[in-house]
């Protein structure tokens, strides 16, 4: 069971969503950023120059780190090998936060490539609820979640 009197360690101030190609700028000239946000899908990998850039950048800012991929609200299990990646790069760098995208975007083996809204059911909520469970079990950490993304009103 996690302490829930945990939260973001991520100062009360500008932040942004980090891009590769501004890397040089943002080590150059950080003011006013105090943080920085990374999608974790692309921090998965096994090394490589992405690694190295933000293994840097978490020496000068805290890190936040935002999934897309996990489709918390999926009817399926969740991806045990998409959560295995995630744990392998929350336990490396450690960041300030986590979060993921209420939404779903995968079904049985398909991957759709989008964040999808979620039906207002007693169902998703327990299946949402046993989800984030799940990764919190499994990363050791607060899970924050984005805003449900909806395109249509139910």
């Amino acid at each position: 069971m996690l302490d829930a009197t945990h939260r973001s360690d991520l100062p009360n101030a500008p932040g942004v969503g980090y891009k590769p190609q501004h890397f040089a700028e943002i080590l150059d000239s950080p003011a006013p950023v105090e943080w920085l946000e990374i999608h974790a899908e692309n921090y998965m990998g096994l090394g490589g120059r992405p690694l190295a850039q933000l293994r840097h950048l978490a020496e000068r800012f805290p890190i936040s780190v935002h999934g897309v991929g996990l489709s918390i609200g999926g009817e399926g299990p969740l991806d045990c090998d998409h959560l295995a990646r995630l744990k392998t790069l929350c336990d490396w760098l450690n960041p300030a936060s986590f979060s993921e995208h209420l939404a779903w975007s995968s079904h049985e083996s398909a991957f759709l490539n989008d964040l999808l809204p979620l039906a207002y059911t007693q169902d998703t909520v327990i299946r949402v609820a046993d989800h984030i469970d799940q990764v919190q079990d499994v990363l050791g950490r607060k899970m924050l979640l984005e805003n449900p993304s909806s395109y249509l009103a139910f």
